[in-house]
């Protein structure tokens, strides 16, 4: 079975996963790797939610951080010299 890894600089998110969800130790997040099914293995054992709930609560946080990587980005805008 392939192992999905989280969508995004895992070394970057690892502060934001104990954010998003503060039941997870320090080892809990480095033992998931970055990898999604490990990170939603230790979520339904930490919190004790349905499949569904841990599947829709860890989609949402990769594209919080898929975002927030976005908008951290410089503007590459149409700079107005004149």
């Amino acid at each position: 079975m392939n192992s999905r890894g989280l969508r995004g600089d895992w070394t970057r998110m690892e502060a934001a996963v104990r954010q998003f969800w503060p039941r997870l130790t320090q080892q809990d997040v480095a033992a998931t790797a970055g990898q999604r099914d490990e990170l939603m293995r230790t979520l339904k054992s930490r919190y004790e939610k349905t499949y569904g709930e841990i599947e829709r609560e860890v989609t949402e946080f990769e594209c919080r951080e898929v975002r927030s990587a976005y908008a951290a980005r410089p503007s590459r805008g149409i700079l107005n010299e004149g």
